[in-house]
């Protein structure tokens, strides 16, 4: 039986909108499949110390920070300044959480405003949270500590070396317990001195 090049031609175009269809079928289906992975994938912590499970990852993008045993324990030490704190979470980056000490530590952080820096704690042996806020610029130096009393010291430490690695270039801080002395005259040079000659 010899068809007519109009009739093949008919069928070769029948065969691409079926395989086209097949294709299409494929890839949502593969969607749905990846999407259902995704929220069953997304982590669910039970206490704040299930943060250590996640050590190296990045809670702003993977939802540990939207988490209510977070969100719980940062209500509970933040007390009336929550509510702001929120609002700097939504404009924040954040880093990798680390462990140091014995403490979990994630700097979330606001990018490229001269300050609006903050450093979150989880102590590993009991779940206790810490929080050091500069909820300004730098030079206008507000800041204050959260958390049960006294500060660990490895959490005045750690501020102090965290502000002077990501604003030595502005001041030199020392931490001593919940104190901050913020000098601007010793600040750390990072780029070399200009002479007559530049």
């Amino acid at each position: 039986m010899a068809y007519s090049t109009h009739t093949l031609h008919r069928r070769k175009l029948l065969l691409v909108k079926q395989a086209t269809i097949g294709i299409v079928l494929l890839l949502a289906v593969a969607a749905s499949a990846v999407e259902q992975q995704q929220q069953h994938t997304r982590p669910v912590l039970r206490s704040t110390r299930d943060l250590a499970t996640y050590v190296g990852t990045y809670p702003c993008n993977n939802g540990l920070l939207e988490q209510s045993v977070i969100l719980d324990a940062l209500r509970k030490v933040l007390g009336a300044d929550y509510a702001a704190y929120r609002e700097h979470m939504q404009v924040s980056g954040c880093s990798a959480l680390r462990k140091i000490d014995g403490f979990l530590f994630v700097d979330v952080s606001q990018s490229g405003v001269g300050g609006y820096t903050s450093y979150l704690y989880v102590r590993l042996n009991d779940g206790a949270v810490f929080l050091f806020w500069l909820n300004s610029t730098v030079s206008e130096k507000h800041w204050k500590f959260y958390g049960a009393r006294p500060i660990p010291a490895t959490v005045s430490r750690n501020v102090e070396s965290e502000l002077n690695e990501g604003w030595g270039h502005v001041a030199y801080f020392t931490v001593r317990g919940e104190d901050v002395d913020i000098d601007f005259d010793k600040r750390r040079i990072t780029s070399p001195q200009r002479t007559d000659r530049d």
